[in-house]
């Protein structure tokens, strides 16, 4: 049970391409109560999926020491125009058209709001993480997947899917290994989950999951689990440098579950980043006032729980809420 509070709580969702987490978040930012379960909607169906997730939300509000202020969530797809279900959701193509939004409201009588996961991470980065008071903000959440968010003036850019559309998906090495998606050479199948677990395989022969290859880098344990993270840290510095042409942002954060890999991907993405673009982004700040004051890469506060947080900011602020 959680202890007292003296602050609204609303429960947070997070579907992701291998976890689905629950939370109950407070109007801070702050996870009091959490729990993971599989997304496996794929293997078990639809209706048991997300008869789960009924059941934890269920027990989110249960726990909570005051009424909920509504439930909201996030996946990992494309948003249709009314926010009530994913229409391009490549990795739980079963949850397409699904009318989440409606079911949850009629389930429990409360408020409920959906947003696509890409804006999900930048909000909770923006309003309690590294990009508060940040004016040209980009959120880059690696994982199973990889998407980048950005706001600008305090309001996230959506124009494709709900978000700044596939950037996961920017070309990186033509012909290189393909996505899920059938992307060939792309940033997610370079950088995503199975990247770094098909590069680890590459240079060991052994198959260590990606939670794994994060943790022994991390703590400078194993030789070659840092060199995984260090080219996958290439990888990420190459793409945040094709996608910072396009949206100039002054603060980009990396986050989600491969950032737990820490200032080692980190160093590895700004030095890839500065040797390609470097020169481009000072040129610019030079030229362009206090329009663009240059670029600066940092890891999220918040890391893999920026998607849960952030589904909830729509509950608690409105100017969010029709996004």
């Amino acid at each position: 049970m959680v202890s007292s509070i003296d602050e609204p709580l609303a429960v947070g969702f997070d579907i992701g391409g291998s976890n689905t987490k629950i939370g109950l978040v407070s109007k801070s930012g702050q996870i009091f109560h959490s729990k993971s379960i599989p997304t496996d909607v794929q293997t078990v169906g639809v209706t048991p999926f997300l008869q789960t997730l009924i059941e934890e939300i269920r027990a989110m509000i249960n726990v909570s020491p005051v009424q909920v202020k509504g439930i909201g969530g996030t996946f990992l797809g494309w948003i249709n125009e009314e926010h009530t279900s994913p229409f391009l959701c490549l990795n739980a193509p079963l949850l397409h058209g699904v009318d989440i939004k409606n079911l949850l409201r009629s389930t429990f009588s409360l408020p409920v709001w959906l947003i696509d996961d890409t804006n999900a991470h930048a909000l909770a980065e923006y309003l309690y993480g590294s990009g508060k008071g940040e004016s040209r903000f980009m959120c880059l959440a690696l994982g199973t997947g990889v998407s980048a968010g950005m706001i600008i003036n305090g309001k996230p850019l959506n124009f494709t899917g709900g978000c700044i559309g596939d950037t996961g998906h920017l070309i990186l090495r033509p012909n290189g290994p393909r996505c899920s998606a059938g992307c060939s050479g792309c940033a997610e199948a370079l950088i995503g989950v199975e990247g770094i677990e098909r590069l680890a395989f590459e240079k060991t022969g052994s198959r260590l999951s990606a939670r794994r290859i994060i943790e022994l880098a991390r703590d400078i344990k194993d030789p070659v689990a840092i060199q995984v993270i260090e080219e996958i840290g290439g990888y990420v510095g190459e793409l945040l440098a094709s996608l910072s042409h396009i949206f100039l942002p002054e603060l980009i954060a990396i986050s989600g579950g491969t950032a737990n890999a820490g200032d080692l991907l980190l160093k590895a993405a700004q030095q890839r980043f500065e040797e390609i673009n470097g020169d481009y982004h000072r040129t610019y700040a030079g030229m362009a006032g206090d329009y663009y004051k240059g670029v600066n890469l940092v890891l999220g506060k918040l890391k893999s729980e920026t998607g849960m947080i952030g589904a909830t900011a729509g509950l608690f602020f409105p100017e969010y809420q029709n996004i």
